[in-house]
């Protein structure tokens, strides 16, 4: 997810990084009370079954590229690595953005099928956009298909948190996480490790035993200086540090917990725009630009017109949206352009007026094809007690997360899915 300039003076803070753009962590427990409030949404309580199962935790850190551990010391995830397993790189799903994968992760689907198609898409049902700033339809359950994991533990009677995720703050299925916070993108990440931890420490009939946390300073920093730049380096090393410190709180509780730390894409180096508009005419409220684009066009005429242009045209591949390669898994969906266009790296596609110079500080973005780009690939790094150590599987799919996750926690997906149990299984002990 692009993120902007961040945050005025306050009180007994540091500044992490110099610069445009700088993530300002608080050391104010008082500020962060005041800013962050936790949302308790249901009374219900863990059942004795629920009570006698272990403990997920699952962490994203946004745009976290499949080689930053190695590449950038990050010596607390590559611990994981040691004491338990990881894939050699996650596979985003198509588009290789933040929304819909955050949203894949935690229901097994691919976008086509929970519905959030990108971080910016028209339905015509609603006749509406969502956009991920857009605090409406981000918090409205109508938007989100599939059964998240949250939902999936309570629906079965555990009780489940959220610091921070894509779809976290809407009512889907009838219900919230038991305990959540609405997305302050300026929450200090030592506050989001303690209150993750302190909820491990409630009574055990109200502990949660799905628990979600959210970081965002990598994919910011990619994307304002580049995934080379030395600020890169000094955003993983940051991050790593959250992550030691909850390895060593979870350690501390005796609990049977699982940490799987993921993200939701890589990263990838953009030098170049293709601007639709010196191509053909497209109504700009109709174009949604990106390293994957979508058209969305009145009638057929239009969309053979488009199509016939832009198929001619160098460094991006455009579709129609029923002709879309069936490995990308997308295309069958109503919320989807007519046409859909992919750039090649290191360019992406922009509607740009004259003299207009949208993008033009962007260093690097992510939203290609996935399958393709191995920038793209993204982490899943998992420990916990019955986790094989030092045990690493092949690239693998975003969608087969979930239904780990649920075996992990003894929950049966009732529902179908597109993830496969037995495609991550084998990081458990039998």
């Amino acid at each position: 997810m692009k993120e902007t300039a961040l945050f005025g003076l306050l009180p007994l803070f540091f500044v992490l990084f110099q610069g445009c753009i700088s993530e300002i962590q608080a050391q104010n427990t008082d500020y962060t009370a005041a800013l962050n409030k936790e949302i308790v949404s249901t009374p219900m309580e863990n059942t004795e079954k629920a009570k006698r199962s272990p403990y997920v935790i699952l962490v994203s850190i946004d745009g976290f590229r499949y080689d930053y551990a190695q590449k950038h010391g990050a010596s607390n995830i590559l611990e994981i690595a040691k004491n338990g397993s990881h894939v050699k790189w996650l596979i985003p799903s198509f588009p290789s953005k933040t929304f819909p994968n955050h949203y894949t992760l935690v229901t097994g689907l691919y976008p086509k099928s929970h519905g959030i198609v990108g971080n910016t898409f028209y339905d015509p049902e609603f006749d509406e956009f969502y956009r991920i700033r857009n605090r409406k339809v981000v918090k409205d359950g109508s938007w989100y298909g599939g059964i998240p994991l949250w939902n999936l533990a309570q629906m079965q009677g555990m009780c489940a948190a959220s610091y921070y995720w894509v779809g976290s703050e809407a009512n889907i299925n009838g219900m919230h996480p038991k305990y959540y916070y609405i997305y302050q993108k300026q929450t200090p990440y030592e506050f989001r490790v303690r209150r993750v931890l302190e909820w491990l420490a409630l009574p055990e009939n109200e502990r949660p035993h799905m628990i979600t946390l959210y970081f965002s300073l990598v994919d910011t920093v990619g994307h304002t200086y580049g995934p080379e730049a030395k600020e890169i380096r000094e955003a993983v090393q940051y991050v790593d540090q959250q992550i030691g410190a909850l390895r060593s709180g979870i350690a501390k509780t005796g609990l049977p917990v699982y940490l799987i730390v993921t993200s939701d894409h890589g990263m990838q180096e953009v030098t170049s725009l293709i601007n639709i508009n010196q191509y053909v005419a497209v109504d700009r409220s109709r174009f949604v630009g990106g390293p994957a684009a979508m058209i969305y066009t009145t009638d057929q005429e239009e969309t053979d017109h488009l199509y016939n242009v832009l198929s001619k045209k160098e460094f991006f591949r455009v579709y129609r949206k029923q002709e879309l390669p069936d490995y990308l898994n997308y295309g069958n969906n109503p919320r989807i352009g007519e046409l859909v266009l992919i750039a090649e790296p290191p360019y992406s596609i922009a509607h740009l007026e004259s003299g207009n110079t949208e993008m033009a500080q962007i260093k690097a973005d992510h939203g290609f094809d996935p399958y393709t780009t191995r920038t793209m690939g993204g982490i899943l790094y998992i420990e916990g007690p019955n986790v094989k150590k030092g045990y690493v599987l092949p690239p693998s799919e975003n969608i087969h997360l979930y239904p780990l996750a649920a075996q992990i926690l003894g929950l049966k997906v009732g529902t179908p899915i597109d993830g496969r149990l037995e495609v991550l299984q084998s990081v458990l002990e039998k």
